[in-house]
């Protein structure tokens, strides 16, 4: 964390983590050094009209000037940054050199390494006013151990005024260089102002934009997950939850399968989701799936979730299809049950569409038809039919009941075998119905009485009835 960072191991600086505040063409540093500079040659001129003995002094100053010169020189060339590093290491040397020069250790000495020391951990970071901090108590132990053995403070004092203008010039550069610094300040102060308020924005719209999602998720019908390619849950939708019994999303985001699925099946899933980042396409299949203890059946179906070309996790979801199954069941066994009704009874059993398209049969009259299965015979007419000579009146009789709604019973008619032989059937046939009482074809069933008419049976045909 941040909070637990060493100052002293970090290399960046100030400057470096607000590049944005470091304005080139701002003119308050440069007008910092022209203070300092103007204040240098003022000392100067003080200097050069006093007394003999206080010139010596001139050299000093002369390469504080120097400094401030070299200063403008690089802010014009290189920007601010190096600008500052010139001003906090030359300003440090050259106090250091006019101290251990002769001037020893005096109030304008002892003032300019603190402003220097303040200037440097401000703009160059903690590293920078620690060096500077331990070189000064180093340097002013040396200058008093230096007065005290008489090597150090041997030029002649500086006179009354001397002394006040070198107070006013230190106290012009601490202003300046406060006023610098404030700016710098209020700028930082105000960009963090404004990206804390950025971020804020940014946060309430990703938590807005997160309550959307949630609220999409859950309003899904059936369950929804996202996981990582670690298999690690992402995001489950409240269907989810409740299916699987857990209590809240906290309890399955950040886990695997094999947290929170039985071993037996969290390695399936897992084996699961490793197909799937390596297809390209979802294909829903039907399973059985434990569910809080139980097993239901879930149409189920998984995508790779794809960015920039790579997988980075899936996205699945389940429907629970227990009832439609059982539906599916009860609908089989229904279909079964009357497959074997129709299929026992001694008589031919077949169904039509209002195009007089077979729809289906038993197994009697498909043999009849000379087909091995009932299934060969649906979707074609009886003019595909071995008895196609009699295709015309079939279809007269069938429109008769469709278009009447009534029953045509009992009647007696003729039919070719695909042998080519004629048998006679004792034929009815009834309107077909759907649940809104709509006639959608006709339903007929016959028996052979062939042998009856050979042995001098009646042929008659009953009228249409309900």
């Amino acid at each position: 964390m941040a909070m637990n960072r060493n100052p002293l191991s970090d290399s960046r600086v100030p400057i470096d983590d607000y590049p944005e505040l470091i304005v080139e063409d701002n003119p308050l540093l440069s007008h910092a050094i022209w203070v300092i500079l103007v204040g240098a040659l003022v000392y100067i001129a003080m200097l050069l009209a006093a007394p003999q003995g206080f010139q010596e002094r001139v050299y000093s100053v002369a390469l504080l000037v120097g400094l401030c010169l070299a200063a403008q020189a690089v802010l014009h060339y290189r920007g601010v940054v190096p600008t500052v590093r010139l001003l906090a290491i030359g300003g440090w040397l050259l106090v250091t050199l006019i101290a251990a020069n002769g001037e020893g250790v005096r109030g304008p000495i002892l003032i300019a390494y603190p402003i220097i020391l303040i200037f440097a951990g401000w703009m160059l970071g903690v590293r920078y006013a620690v060096a500077v901090l331990i070189a000064s108590t180093i340097a002013v132990i040396l200058m008093v151990m230096g007065e005290q053995a008489g090597f150090v403070g041997g030029i002649r004092p500086a006179t009354s005024g001397m002394v006040a203008v070198a107070h006013a010039i230190v106290l012009a550069i601490s202003t300046a260089m406060t006023i610098y610094l404030l700016n710098v300040f209020r700028r930082r102060y105000a960009e963090e102002c404004r990206l804390n308020d950025e971020n804020t924005r940014h946060l309430k719209a990703i938590e807005k934009r997160e309550n959307y999602q949630r609220a999409l998720l859950d309003n899904f019908p059936f369950m929804v997950w996202l996981k990582d390619e670690e298999g690690r849950y992402l995001a489950v939708n409240q269907a989810f939850l409740d299916g699987f019994g857990w209590p809240s999303a906290e309890t399955v985001v950040g886990k695997t399968d094999l947290d929170i699925a039985a071993l037996n099946l969290a390695g399936k899933y897992r084996q699961d989701d490793l197909t799937v980042f390596s297809s390209s396409a979802a294909k829903p299949v039907e399973e059985l799936i434990e569910m809080g203890g139980r097993w239901r059946w879930c149409e189920t179906s998984k995508s790779p979730v794809m960015v920039d070309g790579k997988v980075v996790g899936m996205v699945g979801y389940a429907r629970d299809i227990t009832e439609r199954k059982a539906v599916e069941a009860e609908v089989a066994e229904s279909r079964n049950l009357f497959r074997a009704v129709i299929d026992t009874v001694p008589l031919r059993v077949f169904w039509k569409d209002r195009n007089y398209k077979y729809l289906g049969c038993n197994e009697a009259f498909a043999r009849d038809a000379g087909m091995r299965h009932p299934k060969e015979v649906i979707g074609k007419d009886d003019y595909q039919m071995a008895w196609s000579d009699q295709a015309r009146s079939y279809h007269a009789d069938d429109r008769d009941v469709m278009e009447s709604g009534y029953a045509k019973l009992s009647f007696e008619q003729a039919q070719t075998t695909p042998r080519g032989d004629v048998q006679w059937l004792r034929m009815s046939k009834v309107p077909l119905k759907n649940q809104q009482n709509e006639i959608i074809g006709v339903l007929g069933m016959y028996e052979d009485i062939t042998a009856t008419r050979r042995f001098g049976g009646d042929a008659t045909a009953t009228k249409p009835i309900l």
